[in-house]
């Protein structure tokens, strides 16, 4: 900490290299992880989840805060560095210490197998969705997470987000020699195509974050022709490059996609990515956006994995 027991650039041991803000790293979260984990405990206790009160309290008279003269103080929680919760926030370091939590307890507890498609299909892009039950693998979303927010927050703050539009419940992916199939399924009627940033589809299809827009090489309905067939664009490195297009249905509550192998960039090899579907994200130049607005299968920065079996 500097003069003011403020945050200084700081060392961060597993990026190799100082940044300038290391609150957002939780270099003093992850000490903590390690001691636990090297003890291997029966249970852990995280404190706390959701306590950033930031309480201002007035003194009556003038004492010392952060080395500064001044009439109130703040107790623990004065900004992001004395923050002690877990939960994200919206700037700043965002979702970050959620998903080092969500890290760690992988660590601690284990984790499931990824699941392995065993088995290929034809699907015939025609709103005719009885062909998808042949197949069983089944990608799964939490519903009712599209919920509009109109609240009053500190200050005179009054917080309102209307951007829940389709809440997807679930996904699937096939393929044949010649195309891969994606389906999703809403909770309630699929809006219009011609909504905007309407039920865009990510593939991450090396399955490495450091290549793509925040890892993602594809984009599916970054621009819908007609309600039977849609775009694909591949990320340049930076922006989505030129459309092509693909075949495109829905009906109800129901869609399904088919993309080439050769325009997904698969052709010989069975196919292993990672994808994400999202509905009404308002910046597409911010990852936060998928979880600020609208919905995202799976949630916030977490991916689906496809992986087929050998």
């Amino acid at each position: 900490l500097n003069e003011y027991d403020l945050p200084k650039p700081t060392f961060v041991p597993w990026l190799g290299k100082t940044v300038e803000n290391p609150e957002g790293y939780g270099i003093y979260f992850q000490e903590r992880w390690d001691e636990a984990l090297a003890s291997d405990p029966d249970f852990l206790y995280l404190n706390d989840w959701n306590e950033w009160t930031a309480g201002k309290y007035h003194t009556g008279e003038v004492p010392v805060f952060l080395k500064r003269n001044s009439n109130f103080f703040f107790v623990d929680q004065y900004n992001s560095e004395f923050n002690r919760a877990i939960h994200p926030m919206k700037g700043g370091y965002t979702d970050n210490y959620y998903m080092q939590m969500v890290q760690n307890i992988r660590r601690y507890k284990g984790v499931r197998q990824v699941l392995q498609h065993d088995q290929n299909a034809k699907i015939v892009i025609d709103n005719n969705f009885a062909d998808w039950q042949q197949i069983t693998t089944e990608f799964r979303d939490a519903v009712g997470d599209t919920q509009h927010r109109n609240h009053n927050g500190y200050g005179g703050l009054h917080y309102t987000n209307t951007t829940g539009r389709n809440d997807i419940m679930s996904s699937k992916v096939g393929f044949d020699d010649n195309h891969v199939y994606f389906y999703v399924k809403t909770v309630k009627d699929i809006t219009p195509h011609t909504d905007p940033n309407w039920m865009l589809l990510f593939i991450d299809i090396d399955r490495n974050s450091d290549t793509g827009w925040e890892g993602y090489d594809l984009v599916v309905n970054l621009g819908v022709n007609s309600s039977k067939k849609t775009t694909l664009k591949r990320w340049t490195g930076d922006q989505w490059g030129k459309a092509v297009n693909v075949l495109m249905a829905y009906k109800g509550t129901e869609m399904e996609i088919a993309i080439p192998r050769r325009t997904f960039g698969v052709t010989s090899d069975i196919p292993q990515f990672y994808f994400k579907w999202a509905d009404n994200p308002q910046h597409l130049n911010d990852i936060t956006s998928f979880f600020t607005d609208g919905d995202a299968a799976p949630d916030r920065r977490f991916n689906y994995h496809f992986k087929v079996k050998k």
